[in-house]
């Protein structure tokens, strides 16, 4: 069921997806060799032990094992952490075959959908009345339970930088359609910038760009072809209306509004030009990222336009750092003491500076830099804006990532008819067969 939530100025936002999580850099690894069982492993170190899995790397990774210290230093219990990386889907759908899952975990994304039978319904938490209304149906199932600790969300819009649409005379609050965001591109180049610019490199960039422009066309309110319902059941017929966002973004390539080396520059390139004012818009990156490139680009955010005059722009959101406890673990009071430590401001403020979200519990800090831009960008678009889960999480089949990603490279690589083709047949493919392994 198509969820629909109204403009609230509590609600936070990161312009970023999971999948770049994902993304991150790093083989499996983790703090320390696991046991063959994990009541053994706790009974070596005494009852008092959490195993917690989590998707972070590099810095965000050490960010994290200092939260995970400051809970060892109040309460004594300590904690086993698992650190898969890029591997930690993998790793997970391991573990859900094995039956045998860590007492915590982040479910990056899948509380509901993935997840939900090894989880533990917390509607009963101290912490439940804090959650962010618009993230709330994201994370509840049918029936209003949910299985997650949300401490960020994250949302799917366009990052802008402000000094290159004031150049090329873009007023952000005049783009309200696709049509209108494609003029806005041809007065960036002719004002001598890139309009848009891809890291393709990563290729999760790529998905990143067709999740984002996707809804435009199949689920965004008043969009050209509504398709939500048929994406669903797997009745979505891919041969009359599934190239239609392929053929929007060769229409793009060849008009010229992408970074000529869009397939070999990465995504820090992406948070280069965009803080030095090489280019206009991303889908891609996050704000505070980019502001630590180039600390004084002058950056906005906006919701993707929609394909019709009359439709809404869309902002998507999903889940960013939710926590969720094993239903069968055997250290439940000791898990929900974790959860109830990362509810507490102080503490949810330091996650959601190390993964780049914005608050998913009220009374969290919400002076940061994105948090302002998109409040700035609920005034400009006041009365224009839908709001639903992320494309691929509420309306494909689970793994379609990946595909996404492919199709759009394929046109990237060759935006003519053939490379849409390409790209068509791929999508078309993987979902046929994503949706069959689901059932």
């Amino acid at each position: 069921m198509k969820r629909r939530m109204k403009k609230l100025a509590a609600f936070g936002l990161a312009i970023t997806m999971t999948a770049g999580l994902l993304a991150g850099c790093g083989n499996a690894q983790s703090d320390g060799d696991k046991a063959e069982s994990k009541d053994s492993d706790k009974a070596a170190k005494g009852d008092k032990t959490l195993e917690v899995e989590v998707i972070y790397t590099g810095e965000p990774l050490d960010q994290f094992r200092e939260v995970l210290d400051g809970f060892t230093a109040e309460t004594g219990i300590e904690i086993e952490l698992v650190t898969p990386g890029s591997d930690y889907e993998a790793v997970m759908k391991t573990r859900m075959a094995s039956g045998e899952m860590p007492d915590v975990f982040v479910t990056h994304g899948w509380s509901i959908a993935r997840y939900k039978e090894y989880l533990t319904a917390l509607n009963d938490e101290e912490w439940y009345d804090r959650i962010d209304d618009p993230v709330l149906p994201i994370i509840s199932d049918d029936d209003e339970n949910i299985y997650v600790l949300p401490v960020t969300q994250v949302t799917n819009g366009i990052v802008y930088n402000k000094t290159v649409l004031e150049k090329a005379g873009v007023n952000v609050g005049d783009i309200r359609t696709m049509d209108d965001f494609k003029a806005a591109c041809e007065k960036i180049k002719a004002s001598g910038t890139t309009p848009i610019f891809v890291g393709g490199k990563d290729t999760w960039t790529a998905a990143v760009l067709y999740n984002a422009m996707a809804p435009a066309f199949y689920t965004t309110e008043g969009c050209k072809y509504p398709s939500g319902d048929e994406l669903k059941d797997g009745s979505f017929d891919w041969d009359t209306k599934g190239s239609c966002v392929l053929e929007e973004i060769a229409d793009m390539v060849q008009a010229g509004y992408f970074n000529k080396d869009l397939v070999t520059a990465d995504n820090s390139a992406t948070l280069t030009a965009l803080g030095e004012d090489a280019c206009g818009f991303s889908t891609e990156v996050e704000i505070v990222k980019v502001l630590n490139v180039a600390p004084d680009a002058q950056l906005g955010i906006m919701p993707i336009p929609c394909t019709t005059e009359e439709g809404k722009s869309q902002y998507m959101i999903g889940e960013g750092s939710c926590f969720g406890i094993w239903k069968d673990t055997k250290s439940m009071d000791e898990a929900k003491q974790f959860l109830n430590y990362l509810s507490t401001p102080e503490v949810a403020d330091k996650i959601m500076a190390l993964d780049g979200g914005l608050p998913a519990l009220k009374d969290m800090d919400t002076e940061n830099v994105s948090y302002k831009a998109f409040s700035e960008s609920q005034e400009i678009f006041d009365g224009d804006i839908f709001y639903d889960n992320l494309f691929d999480r509420e309306y494909f089949p689970s793994g379609m990532f990946n595909a996404d990603a492919d199709a759009v490279i394929e046109v990237f690589m060759d935006p003519s008819e053939k490379g849409v083709r390409a790209g068509l047949e791929h999508l078309k493919n993987t979902f046929q067969d994503k949706y069959v392994a689901a059932e």
